[in-house]
C-alpha cells in the first residue's frame, strides 16, 4: 500500500495511546497482506485488548520471519500494565509456547516471569533434560535455596559462555551468598570487566564486598547504584568531598529508595555538624518528625524542595564520604529520639498491655517499583502462622508492629497499634514502651534500634550485606541479636530458637 508508512505511523501512536482497538484496526489492512511491521503491531495491539491467541498468531509469525531477534511476545507486557491487564502476561507467555514450542527464546521469558512472581518450581518443570538454559536453572535452584546446585548450574553457564557478564555475575551471587567471598568477588571482578558499564553488576559486587566486611572498597563501588534505571535522581550540584573542609558549608542529604536505609544512616548527620556543617535533611513525610529530632538536623524539607546549599550527598553515600570501616562505623545509640509528646500518648495508650512487651513484625513491603524488591521481600519475610509457636508463651504480651490488615499468627493475643500509626516518629514512641522488638529485615529494626531499644532479628539465610556474614551481632546496633536461617527458607528453626530464647529471657 502506498500509505504504508503512514499506517505504520498511526497504528504506533495509537497503540502508545493506549487507543488498543484503533490501533489493531489502523494496522490490520497490512497484516493481512504480510507486513511484518504491521503484524506486530496488530499482535501487541490485540494482546493488550485481552485477545490471546489473535496476539500469539500474529506474534508468532513475526518471530518466524525475524529468526534473530528476541521474540515479541517480549514487548507486550508493558502495553498489558498500561491496559491494567497485567494478570494476562503468563497467559500470553504460554500461548506463545504452544505455537512455538521449540523457540529457544521463548523458556527464558517465561521461566523469568514465574521467577518474578515468587514460582521457581514451576521454572525447573519447565526446562529441558539436557543441562541446557543453565542461567535460568541457576536462578530458580538459588531462588528455592538450592545453593550449591546454582552454584554449579552457574559455573556451567560461565564455560558455556566464557564472555557472557550476567553469568558470571550471577556465579558471584550465589558464591557470596555462600559466603565463598574470596570466588565471588572474582567471578564478580570478572563480570566488572566484561561489562564495566552495567550498573546491576557494579552493585552486585559492591554487595560481595560489603558482606564480606571490605568496607572502603565495597562503599566505592556501591556508587553504582546511583546509576540503575529509576534509581532516585540526586541533585545535579557537587557532592560531599567528606567531612573536612565543610565548616560554615550547608549539606542537602538526600532519601533514596528504602525507609530503612535512611533510618540507619541518619546516625551521620550529628557527625556532619560536629564537622561544622548546616545540615538539611530531604526525606518522605514518614521520616520526617524524626529526622527532625537528630542531633545536628536544623532543617527538614520534602523531596521535590529545592533548598540552597552547597554540597550534597544520598544517605547511602556517607558511609562513603567518611571512608567508614568496621572500625569506624558510628554506633552510639540513640540517635533516633521521638517526639516526646508521641511517647506520653503511647505511654497512656499502652497502660492495659501487661509487661513484658514484645514487639512483633514478620513481614516487610515488597516495593513492586524496585528491580528484584519483590523477591527479596518474599525471601526476608515470614508466613505469620510460622509464628504459632509463640502463643505458647505464657506471660508475655506481644504487641504487632505489622503495618496492615493481613493475617496475624494464629493463636497468638497481638495487641495491633499500627493502624493508627502514619510516620515512624509513632513506630519509634511504641519501641520506647516495649522491652523488646522482635522482626524481620525490615525498617523496623532501624526505627528500635536506632532509638536504642533491644532488637532480636529474624534473617534470611542469604541476607543483607549490612548483617555481614556468619555473625549474630551487628557493629552498627550493639546488642541487636540475629537469628539466622541456618538454610535458605528454612524458618522453622528459627523461631524455635526465638521461642527458647524468650523462655530464657522471661
Amino acid at each position: 500500500m502506498n500509505d504504508r508508512p503512514a499506517r505504520l505511523r498511526e497504528s504506533l501512536a495509537l497503540l502508545r495511546a493506549g487507543r488498543f482497538a484503533a490501533a489493531a484496526q489502523a494496522a490490520e489492512p497490512l497484516a493481512v497482506a504480510g507486513d511484518v511491521d504491521a503484524m506486530l503491531l496488530a499482535g501487541l495491539a490485540r494482546g493488550a485488548i485481552g485477545e490471546i491467541e489473535a496476539a500469539a498468531a500474529l506474534l508468532a509469525a513475526v518471530a518466524r520471519a525475524r529468526p534473530g531477534h528476541a521474540h515479541p511476545v517480549a514487548e507486550l507486557p508493558p502495553f498489558l500494565r498500561q491496559a491494567g491487564r497485567e494478570a494476562e502476561i503468563e497467559a500470553h507467555l504460554r500461548a506463545a509456547l504452544r505455537h512455538a514450542p521449540g523457540d529457544a527464546r521463548l523458556l527464558p521469558l517465561l521461566g523469568e516471569f514465574l521467577l518474578r512472581e515468587g514460582r521457581p518450581a514451576e521454572v525447573l518443570t519447565l526446562l529441558p533434560g539436557d543441562g541446557s538454559l543453565p542461567a535460568l536453572r541457576g536462578a530458580a535452584l538459588a531462588a528455592l535455596g538450592r545453593m550449591q546446585e546454582a552454584i554449579a548450574a552457574f559455573a556451567a553457564a560461565t564455560e558455556a559462555s566464557p564472555r557472557d557478564a550476567a553469568a558470571w555475575s550471577n556465579l558471584g551471587k550465589a558464591l557470596a551468598a555462600e559466603a565463598h567471598f574470596d570466588g565471588a568477588i572474582a567471578a564478580l571482578d570478572r563480570a566488572a570487566a566484561l561489562a564495566p558499564a552495567d550498573a546491576q553488576i557494579g552493585l552486585n559486587r559492591a554487595v560481595a564486598l560489603l558482606k564480606a566486611g571490605r568496607l572502603p572498597a565495597g562503599w566505592e563501588a556501591f556508587e553504582a547504584r546511583l546509576r540503575l534505571p529509576g534509581h532516585t535522581t540526586p541533585p545535579a550540584a557537587r557532592r560531599l568531598p567528606g567531612p573536612t573542609a565543610i565548616a560554615g558549608r550547608t549539606v542537602l542529604l538526600t532519601h533514596e529508595e528504602g525507609f530503612g536505609d535512611t533510618l540507619m544512616l541518619l546516625r551521620y548527620a550529628p557527625l556532619l555538624a560536629r564537622a561544622g556543617a548546616r545540615v538539611i535533611a530531604q526525606v518522605p513525610r514518614e521520616l520526617a518528625r524524626l529526622a527532625a529530632a537528630v542531633e545536628g538536623v536544623p532543617a527538614v524539607v520534602a523531596p521535590g524542595a529545592t533548598p540552597a546549599f552547597d554540597y550534597h550527598c544520598p544517605f547511602m553515600s556517607l558511609p562513603r564520604a567518611f571512608a567508614t570501616t568496621l572500625a569506624t562505623i558510628p554506633a552510639a545509640l540513640p540517635y533516633l529520639h521521638p517526639p516526646p509528646e508521641a511517647i506520653a500518648a503511647w505511654s497512656r495508650a499502652l497502660a492495659g498491655v501487661p509487661r513484658p512487651r514484645v514487639g512483633l513484625c514478620w513481614a516487610g513491603a515488597p516495593r513492586r517499583g524496585v528491580p528484584g524488591a519483590a523477591m527479596v521481600d518474599r525471601q526476608r519475610s515470614l508466613d505469620p502462622t510460622l509464628l504459632a509457636p509463640l502463643a505458647g508463651l505464657p506471660g508475655i504480651s506481644f504487641v504487632g508492629l505489622q503495618m496492615g490488615e493481613g493475617p496475624v499468627p494464629p493463636g497468638l493475643r497481638l495487641h495491633r497499634v499500627m493502624h493508627r500509626v502514619a510516620y515512624f516518629a509513632d513506630t519509634a514512641a511504641i519501641a520506647m514502651h516495649l522491652d523488646l522488638v522482635v522482626s524481620v529485615d525490615t525498617a523496623v529494626v532501624h526505627v528500635a534500634g536506632g532509638a536504642g531499644r533491644p532488637v532480636w532479628l529474624l534473617d534470611r539465610y542469604d541476607n543483607c550485606w549490612r548483617w555481614l556474614s556468619g555473625r549474630d551481632d551487628s557493629p552498627w546496633y550493639p546488642g541487636l541479636r540475629i537469628f539466622r536461617q541456618h538454610r535458605a527458607g528454612a524458618w522453622e528453626p528459627v523461631v524455635a530458637r526465638l521461642v527458647e530464647s524468650l523462655r530464657d529471657l522471661w
